[in-house]
């Protein structure tokens, strides 16, 4: 973690302006200030009744805070959605003891010590606290990019592929996992879906674009089972329908028919989430 936060301070830059930031966490042209507690850079993020203003997400704030890193266990365990490991065979195509990879959108997960998590949210784990539509990094410092469920969460998803673009190197890469049948759910907030096409079009500022099913149907269908079950046995009240949700958990195990069926060539149709791989162009002599 401190080789995270290390590698993150020779990088930092303006979130405002792009100028070059030094120790002092100041920018002399525009007055910009950060700050540190302990290894952790502030530059923005959330502030906290912005996290807890929806109340099922306020619920998985204090599971995240109270539980830290188990928490993303436990999400894989109970969730309805079944995902490969992805990220694990992206991480090991770079040199991670030199380059800096950054995985935004962290949350309380860290694939490894040497990755930079960042995200709006000062977690325990996290390195960087900031505004991931304006990361206070200097352009093309960054060898690679992890992105998580995340682009879901934000109203201008194409302002966040940009600034990836931005801080990504010449010949950098980029790995996100985003939803395309799944039911609403906000961390702090919930704004749309993409399918393959939408995201091949989302990425088309990059090179190499590749989108391959990450989640298959029956996560698709059985999240969506979760919550018509607990609709329709709420009877109409909304408290009873937020203490039902967790109850239908114990139809998540049905998400391991995913093993198979998200290897179909068709599972696209209704697949619960994509990655998406691609690649920053080469700078091109002058």
């Amino acid at each position: 973690m401190v080789v995270a936060v290390n590698r993150l301070a020779e990088a930092l830059a303006c979130p405002d302006c792009h100028a070059l930031i030094g120790p002092e966490l100041r920018c002399a042209d525009c007055g910009h200030t950060g700050r540190r507690e302990g290894r952790r850079l502030h530059f923005g993020g959330f502030a906290d009744e912005e996290l807890r203003k929806d109340p099922l997400n306020r619920l998985k704030e204090s599971a995240k805070r109270r539980f830290g890193p188990l928490y993303p266990l436990a999400i894989d365990v109970l969730a309805p959605v079944l995902t490969r490991d992805f990220v694990r065979p992206f991480l090991r195509g770079f040199d991670l003891d030199r380059e800096l990879v950054l995985d935004l959108g962290a949350g309380t997960k860290r694939y490894d010590p040497r990755v930079a998590c960042v995200d709006g949210g000062a977690y325990a784990n996290i390195d960087l606290v900031c505004d991931l539509r304006a990361l206070p990094l200097r352009e093309g410092s960054a060898a690679g990019i992890i992105s998580v469920a995340v682009l879901e969460h934000v109203p201008d998803p194409a302002v966040h592929v940009a600034e990836m673009r931005r801080v990504l190197t010449p010949g950098g890469r980029v790995l996100c996992f985003v939803p395309f049948l799944q039911p609403f759910h906000a961390s702090p907030h919930d704004y749309q879906r993409y399918t393959r096409s939408g995201l091949a079009t989302l990425f088309g500022g990059f090179e190499d674009v590749s989108v391959r099913v990450g989640a298959g149907p029956t996560s698709s269908l059985v999240w969506v089972l979760q919550e018509w079950l607990a609709l329709v046995l709420s009877l109409g009240s909304r408290r009873l329908y937020r203490m039902l949700v967790p109850l239908m958990w114990v139809l998540s195990p049905l998400k391991l028919l995913d093993l198979v069926l998200a290897r179909h060539c068709e599972a696209g149709v209704m697949a619960s989430g994509f990655v998406v791989e691609a690649r920053k162009a080469q700078s091109r002599p002058s």
